[in-house]
């Protein structure tokens, strides 16, 4: 072999190394991929009864799986069925309560609108009321009366003498003018500070005139709450007024009349409700 390969050395150029590459490109890697392969598809694959029964096995279990799964959602379709029912019922049931909740709530709205109503009417009475006792406490002696008026000043005639007739003011006289003011529309009339009501007694007892048993003296100062525009004028025309009239110019008995803006007559302290009780077994 030595030989041959000088011998090609020296009659030629060496050749040996073209020949490696041209092997190495037209033989790759490839190749041997290839021939694996062919190696593998002729290995004979294994079909043993072991794999058959790998696979039954495997087969089996998911069967048993899905019937197992099949089984369970069976037993627990009446237990949704009934959990979902009561559900229902539960719901239902808070419906008709909140309805209820909701009726009882527009009746005591109702209730509350009722007595709010009677409430507004009850103050409304209350006022009318008290506005009414406070007029019939006026017009009765029972309650404090204010308000424009006249004050009439009266007394005994300066030369009159003891009892001597007709220059002396007697109980007559001031009841014809207490009765003259009530006709011409005062409100409240008192004498000397003593309030006037229908049970005021005017009377002569001795040498003095009495009012509820009080003693007066002259001058009598009489108080009456009115129009003071309308109350002289209306006064002088009933007869108690045309009286005093005469009283003044014939016997010179004082009679002067002044308005007043403003009066202040008290209620009557003697004044108290009477009423009859049973005396006895009826």
């Amino acid at each position: 072999m030595s030989s041959a390969v000088r011998s090609t050395s020296v009659d030629g150029p060496d050749t040996s190394h073209a020949g490696l590459l041209t092997e190495i490109m037209s033989h790759t890697v490839d190749e041997d991929y290839r021939a694996a392969a062919a190696r593998r598809e002729d290995r004979p694959t294994p079909r043993g009864p072991s794999g058959r029964v790998t696979g039954a096995v495997v087969i089996v279990l998911f069967g048993v799986m899905i019937g197992i799964s099949a089984l369970q959602t069976q037993e627990q379709q009446p237990i949704a069925a009934a959990e979902r029912d009561q559900l229902v019922a539960q719901i239902h049931e808070r419906q008709d309560r909140l309805d209820a909740l909701h009726r009882q709530l527009a009746d005591l709205e109702t209730a509350v609108s009722d007595m709010q109503q009677s409430a507004s009417e009850s103050r409304t009475l209350e006022r009318q009321t008290d506005a009414s006792i406070t007029e019939v406490a006026g017009v009765s002696g029972a309650g404090e009366v204010s308000g424009p008026g006249i004050q009439i000043t009266t007394d005994d005639a300066p030369d009159s003498v003891g009892s001597a007739e007709g220059g002396v003011i007697r109980d007559t006289d001031l009841q014809a003018l207490v009765n003259a003011l009530w006709g011409a529309g005062a409100e409240a009339v008192a004498i000397n500070g003593h309030r006037l009501t229908s049970l005021s007694a005017i009377r002569f007892a001795g040498q003095a005139i009495t009012v509820d048993y009080r003693s007066l003296t002259p001058p009598y100062v009489v108080d009456a709450v009115g129009n003071p525009d309308t109350l002289p004028a209306q006064l002088l025309e009933m007869p108690g007024g045309q009286a005093w009239l005469g009283l003044k110019e014939n016997y010179g008995i004082r009679f002067d009349t002044l308005s007043v803006s403003s009066l202040v007559l008290p209620a009557d302290s003697d004044i108290a409700v009477r009423h009859a009780e049973p005396v006895g077994p009826r």
